[in-house]
């Protein structure tokens, strides 16, 4: 049988006239939800990117250009969380009031949707890791009040983080979905870890609840769609009582029916608003998202957004879809 391959793609501006390759690369860095860039010096422009997204829709790019400055917001990326292993090059971070010295081998991050500025005064290699709102529990780490900033290399928890992104970046093309699914898990544990000390992260008592939280979110994303999803089926799967589960959900203020309700409702909303998707009928996605009951599913879309699916997928499409 062979391997599960992963979404990917490259670019190079090696496939662009020298006076559109700026332009192309910044419509790239946006398709990678980073702002775009304006190159510095005088030197002919040259940029490369290979993206790959994980099952769980974590998207890793690893860029390779000129001198440039990486400036402004990209709004879709509102909620999400990025990350950078500065793998080679001169760089400095900053915020609008902070300007944050460097050096290869830190890794920097910050919320997305919100304005920074990354300048590069020399030929970079870097690894940019997005993660969508999804998979960071706002319960646990809320985007909205996260400040950007760094994690020096020097720390020893730091190290370990940046030689596993260091590995990533240096396998991205090979990796298939199987090899990827415990990166994923491993990823959102060592941020976890790493920001427990950012004022955005709400600690459940120790980081330790707080990994086995999260975890537990993953485990339910990655099953979202299948109708028998119940909190004994996810503890099983964790090695851990439904109870234990259950108390972590109250710790977070949430149920776990809540919870899964939530998701299920976010990934119908988006797959509605997808042209990707529009020759799939209401019902279709409702049941792809674990949904069993059409009428039910219809309240819960009001109840949650004000609007019935169908308005919302007219409003958003801007066309009528049979």
């Amino acid at each position: 049988m062979q391997p599960e391959a992963l979404k990917s793609w490259k670019w190079s501006s090696n496939q662009i006239g020298s006076a559109e390759r700026q332009h192309a690369w910044s419509d790239t860095l946006n398709r990678i939800s980073m702002p775009g860039a304006l190159a510095q010096g005088q030197r002919e422009f040259h940029g490369n990117v290979c993206s790959v997204v994980s099952p769980l829709g974590i998207e890793f790019s690893l860029l390779e250009a000129s001198p440039q400055t990486i400036s402004g917001r990209v709004e879709e990326s509102a909620g999400a969380v990025w990350l950078a292993l500065l793998i080679s090059g001169t760089y400095e971070l900053n915020d609008g009031g902070r300007c944050i010295p460097l050096q290869c081998g830190d890794i920097i991050y910050g919320p997305g949707g919100r304005d920074s500025t990354l300048e590069v005064t020399d030929e970079f290699r870097l690894l940019y890791v997005n993660i969508p709102s999804g998979l960071l529990h706002p319960r646990l780490l809320n985007p909205g009040t996260m400040q950007p900033g760094a994690l020096p290399t020097q720390a020893g928890g730091n190290r370990v983080f940046a030689a596993m992104l260091g590995s990533i970046a240096d396998n991205l093309s090979d990796l298939t979905a199987t090899q990827m699914r415990p990166i994923e898990m491993s990823l959102s544990e060592f941020i976890i870890a790493a920001l427990a000390e950012e004022s955005s992260f709400r600690s459940f008592g120790n980081v330790a609840r707080s990994i086995h939280f999260h975890r537990i979110c993953q485990a339910i994303e990655a099953v979202l769609g299948d109708p028998e999803l119940s909190v004994r089926s996810i503890a099983e799967s964790q090695h851990a009582s439904s109870r234990y589960v259950q108390k972590l959900f109250e710790e977070a203020q949430l149920s776990f029916g809540q919870y899964v309700r939530q998701r299920r409702l976010a990934q119908c909303r988006k797959d509605l608003a997808s042209a990707a998707y529009q020759n799939l009928s209401i019902l279709d996605i409702c049941f792809r998202w674990g949904f069993n009951d059409a009428a039910h599913f219809s309240r819960s879309f009001r109840a949650e957004f004000g609007v019935t699916p169908r308005e919302y997928r007219q409003s958003q499409l801007g066309k009528r879809l049979q």
